[in-house]
């Protein structure tokens, strides 16, 4: 097995594809405004690829998404691959597969997550989104106020706002509530939702759902696939989504991994 690095979106696209929602991030990183920083590795097999995981380098810390189907990523494969990674990175993994890591990694767990994907629209379509607006980047200040109140350690990074799948629900003209995304790509009919949270004050009115279900109604405009990560003991968030039309699809973790001396 000889594990490259690939940079054909066509047959990485093609790989991804085969489980849109499990590697909903991947086929999203494929779209130019994210791939200048992002790496593909995999086993290239005639034409097409197997065992695909990406590294993107856009935020503070280098991501790992390492997902596949159970035992797909053997501890051959994960040996190959930890010669091309950092020191120092943060990984989405399927269950299991961080056991692989441990010898050469320390390893700090943050929860079992699950991925949902958008089954059925239709629901989202009964929801009232009056009060909604779009948000841009002249709203940068207060959506920080937000997160800073509201989701601190929020992994928000305001170029995202360029995409305008930004929604805000305000009061009197404050923002209480927001929505949007991880990944966005009308190239590839893909997007990820995210930086989803209501003022501590105003929950439990149903904010998060209208902007929820309005970034949706948004998003289908120029995408097939909608999805999203959720930790798995969150109740109200996985309640939520579901009564807005997502299923879950895949379980996953996440996790820092530190290199050992």
């Amino acid at each position: 097995m000889n594990l490259i690095n690939i940079r054909d979106k066509k047959i990485l696209a093609e790989y991804f594809r085969k489980d849109p929602f499990l590697h909903l991030y991947c086929l999203g990183d494929l779209d130019d405004f994210f791939w200048s920083k992002t790496t593909c590795y995999g086993v290239l097999i005639g034409k097409s690829v197997d065992k695909v995981v990406l590294v993107y380098n856009g935020g503070s810390m280098p991501v790992l998404l390492a997902l596949s189907q159970p035992g797909q990523l053997d501890k051959e494969y994960i040996n190959q691959l930890i010669q091309l990674l950092p020191d120092q990175f943060y990984a989405h993994l399927s269950p299991s597969v961080e056991e692989s890591f441990s010898s050469t990694f320390t390893i700090s767990d943050y929860g079992d997550h699950y991925k949902m994907g958008l089954q059925d629209p239709s629901r989202i379509e009964k929801v009232n989104t009056e009060n909604t607006c779009p948000l841009t980047e002249i709203d940068l200040e207060e959506i920080q106020s937000l997160y800073q109140s509201s989701y601190p350690g929020n992994a928000f990074d305001p170029r995202m706002l360029l995409t305008r799948q930004y929604v805000g629900y305000r009061r009197d003209g404050r923002l209480l509530s927001i929505g949007g995304v991880h990944v966005y790509s009308p190239a590839f009919r893909v997007a990820a939702l995210g930086n989803i949270t209501t003022h501590p004050e105003y929950r439990n009115q149903g904010l998060g759902r209208t902007v929820t279900a309005k970034l949706c109604l948004s998003l289908q405009e120029n995408v097939d696939v909608i999805g999203l990560n959720v930790k798995q003991d969150n109740s109200p968030a996985l309640s939520l989504y579901r009564s807005l039309g997502f299923e879950i699809s895949a379980e996953y973790g996440e996790f820092l991994l530190k290199k050992r001396l």
